[in-house]
């Protein structure tokens, strides 16, 4: 299992990133079983919509897709269409532990529910966020014991 971060998941669907769309090829195909919370569905409905929008995607058929994988074995959610519609990002990342968290790796708030979701799991994170979480990957893994792997490394792993 992974926990892949949302912005592998937005490029991916949103076809921006050549090795995003291979890892989610590799999803469809099973040989990566990744972890989605509530959180990582909002935040890649919140980004993708508007964004598919703004490009003249069919968003129906767009969010169908998102959803089909995200329901599918080879994908582990971790919530229920009731957690995903009382999930508000902005009360998530304001939550004092996820803020201290934050400080104390020297992460983005926004980042430190998707960490502790790799931390509950014991799986690694894979992203392709360089400015926070790939910069400060040695300094997580050494005080949480959280894997931090770029999208080459995924593409080299799997």
């Amino acid at each position: 299992m992974i926990v892949l971060d949302s912005c592998i998941w937005i490029h991916a669907f949103l076809k921006t990133d050549d090795k995003c769309v291979t890892v989610l090829k590799k999803v469809i195909k099973g040989d990566l079983k990744p972890v989605v919370s509530p959180y990582i569905a909002r935040e890649v409905i919140n980004n993708i919509l508007p964004e598919g929008k703004r490009k003249g995607y069919d968003i129906d058929k767009l969010q169908t897709a998102i959803w089909s994988i995200f329901r599918e074995p080879f994908v582990k959610t971790t919530f229920t269409p009731l957690d995903f519609q009382a999930m508000v990002l902005e009360e998530v990342r304001s939550r004092p532990e996820y803020c201290a968290l934050a400080t104390a790796l020297g992460i983005e708030p926004k980042d430190a529910p998707i960490v502790v979701l790799a931390y509950q799991y014991a799986i690694p994170l894979a992203t392709m966020d360089v400015r926070s979480l790939l910069n400060v990957r040695e300094k997580v893994t050494r005080f949480i014991g959280v894997d931090i792997i770029s999208t080459d490394e995924v593409l080299a792993i799997y």
